[in-house]
């Protein structure tokens, strides 16, 4: 993921850099060059902190309606620190090829449903978690598939 970082980021740097050429060039006042010039790097810096996205840095947007609970981190908060406690949740709904993370401000209502949660995932029940009424997450046993059964069991033999 490195790599197309730096290769977004050159691309980027090259294209300011044939606009730079191309406005020392133009007949346009210093002004708008000059304004040209400072939008242009203002996306820029818009452009390269936004790169956090693609680096699997956690969303803190809302979580969806329903979702699997694949995994969790609780990070309780530490006063003496000044440190406010997050909890990472690592969900995937049904439409989405893969799980995303999502970082969401520490409660110990939450804390306490991930606890339950990961007592059952113990015992081998997957999890999945809807939003409640409230905006909360609740947690759930997904229902079970039956493994499917192989050879021929379901033949009846005669006397």
């Amino acid at each position: 993921m490195t790599g197309n970082l730096i290769v977004l980021t050159v691309t980027y740097v090259f294209s300011l850099f044939v606009l730079l050429l191309l406005l020392i060039r133009s007949r346009l006042s210093f002004t708008a060059r000059a304004s040209v010039v400072l939008a242009a790097s203002a996306f820029y810096l818009i452009h390269f902190f936004s790169l956090n996205t693609l680096q699997g840095w956690p969303s803190q947007s809302s979580l969806p309606e329903e979702f699997t609970l694949h995994a969790w981190q609780v990070e309780e908060p530490n006063p003496a620190q000044e440190q406010a406690g997050q909890i990472y949740l690592w969900v995937q709904t049904q439409e989405w090829e893969a799980p995303r993370a999502y970082e969401l401000p520490y409660s110990n209502e939450l804390h306490d449903r991930l606890d339950t949660a990961q007592a059952r995932h113990q015992e081998g029940y997957t999890q999945q978690g809807q939003i409640d009424g409230s905006g909360s997450a609740t947690f759930s046993d997904a229902p079970r598939r039956l493994p499917l059964k192989t050879g021929n069991s379901s033949t009846v033999t005669k006397d």
